[in-house]
């Protein structure tokens, strides 16, 4: 696709970096200095949820300038898939570790990914500042887990940095540079722009636009951009900070509106300035694209099965989400995605429920629209809407255990015969007994026994034994209670005092 160009357009191309690290070690704070604007605070409880890409200019002690492409990636292990993609479309990586915590489980993660992808790469130990950090333990911590810095074995570069008060970030640009030297970044200029979709997005207002890393050639002034099967004209292109742009080249991050369908993340992409060529690679592409179909067989043993419907703002926290929930599949318990998709609850999202309260709808960094709440109101559905990963995992995992079936085993504590009753307001009821066998207990289910025929059931709220409170009266005793209930109690009527114990099946 991409025209033959003479040696003369290939020239060494700005690097791609990729920032990785555990959860609040400082990767958005790193992004946040290096170019001047703060991205944490548009983040939900200040944890980076989606790929960002940022373009900066490095002045170089020997005053060139150096245009840098970083990719912001996010910690949490939930989104290990996007961190894969970051890795994947990168030239380099910053692993970045805290002087206070050491190497985390997240480290791990992210090291083991750019590992397996044989990423070059700079260890950055941050937050230095901070009263309890200790450079030393971090280093041993490093080395204890495999990851061979220089001077402790090995010959990965080691920074030490201050996010916040911009130590060191100077020297970690300088040793980055250095690194993406060594490795020779080569591109042609004078070939068509082929790269990697980072990210998609569905602007209610603008249509599909997919955020996109150039690795090579040049993006043509007119024609078309070609992502797996979809398509866009290139017509609205934008840099990083959302400024119209023309001719980018390879290395830097675009945006690209105009898509006939939500690019995937983490695809390739090419562009040509042939128009009718590359719409029909996309006839052919879409007449390829095969749609998996979910086995009913695998659903047959399980003791309780979830179907869900997921929308997200984005296809990588869309992925994100439903890795995360299929994380819950067991023997047991089945995750069902009966649907999914990028932007807000719709009215289609409750229509697919069919009206069956089993189905989940989980929304993340979307909201619900007006025509939707109503139509699930109508089927008496509550869409559920998250900001934060960990908050949405927690909440499902609770819908799991309701869910999961159980037996309940009555065990019977004691039993209470009525001698007399004294008032009722609503369903509390003021009765005075004895107790005929065993104990009864305050807050303990009772069964309203009649002739040996069971009314129906209530709860003890209040037990006084000799007109002081008591949390149980025994066998032999007589005592006064509260009983909330809807049956009307006699005298000679029997309480049976029960515990209920519900056991997983």
């Amino acid at each position: 696709m991409s025209k033959a160009a003479p040696q003369g357009g290939v020239v060494s191309r700005q690097p791609v970096i990729a920032v990785l690290g555990h959860v609040d070690h400082g990767k958005s704070s790193l992004l946040d200095f290096i170019r001047k604007a703060n991205v944490v605070d548009g983040e939900a409880g200040g944890i980076t949820q989606r790929i960002s890409a940022y373009e900066v200019i490095h002045k170089m002690e020997d005053g060139r300038n150096l245009p840098i492409t970083f990719l912001d990636t996010p910690g949490h292990e939930a989104f290990q898939s996007m961190r894969e993609r970051g890795v994947e479309i990168a030239d380099i990586a910053i692993l970045v570790v805290s002087a206070e915590d050491g190497v985390k489980a997240q480290t791990l993660e992210a090291w083991k990914t750019i590992e397996a992808h044989k990423l070059p790469y700079v260890v950055a130990i941050n937050k230095i500042d901070k009263p309890g950090a200790d450079i030393q333990r971090t280093k041993n911590s490093l080395v204890e887990n495999g990851i061979y810095i220089e001077g402790y074995g090995g010959d990965v570069p080691c920074v030490e940095i201050s996010a916040k008060t911009g130590q060191g970030v100077d020297f970690l640009l300088e040793t980055l540079l250095l690194v993406v030297e060594l490795h020779e970044l080569k591109a042609n200029l004078q070939s068509e722009a082929t790269g990697f979709v980072l990210e998609s997005i569905v602007d209610p207002k603008r249509g599909i636009s997919a955020a996109l890393v150039i690795k090579d050639g040049t993006l043509p002034a007119s024609g078309s951009i070609l992502a797996g099967s979809a398509l866009s004209p290139i017509r609205i292109i934008e840099d990083f900070a959302g400024r119209t742009i023309k001719s980018p080249h390879a290395g830097q991050p675009i945006k690209v509106t105009g898509f006939d369908e939500v690019p995937v993340a983490g695809s390739s992409f090419i562009s040509s300035s042939n128009k009718k060529e590359i719409e029909s690679l996309a006839q052919e592409a879409k007449q390829n694209t095969i749609k998996t179909v979910l086995d009913p067989r695998i659903y047959r043993n399980a003791k309780v099965v979830i179907p869900v419907i997921v929308k997200a703002d984005s296809l990588g926290t869309l992925d994100a989400v439903v890795r995360e929930l299929e994380k819950r599949t067991t023997d047991d318990v089945k995750i069902k995605i009966i649907g999914h998709g990028v932007g807000p609850i719709t009215e289609g999202d409750i229509m697919q429920a069919g009206g069956d309260e089993k189905v989940l709808i989980i929304g993340f960094a979307v909201k619900v629209d007006g025509k939707a709440r109503e139509q699930a109101e109508r089927f008496n559905i509550t869409p559920q809407t998250f900001d934060i990963i960990y908050k949405l995992s927690e909440w499902f995992d609770t819908v799991v255990t309701d869910r999961l079936p159980y037996e309940e085993k009555e065990t019977v504590l004691g039993t209470l015969k009525i001698l007399k009753t004294f008032s009722s307001q609503k369903d509390k009821h003021v009765i005075g007994g004895r107790v005929e066998t065993g104990r009864i207990a305050l807050n303990s289910l009772v069964k309203i026994i009649r002739r040996g025929v069971e009314l129906g059931r209530g709860r003890i709220v209040e037990l006084q034994s000799q007109k002081i409170k008591a949390q149980e009266v025994i066998e032999g005793n007589e005592c006064g209670l509260m009983v909330e209930t809807k049956v009307e109690m006699i005298p000679s009527d029997i309480l049976e005092s029960i515990v209920v114990e519900k056991t997983r099946i």
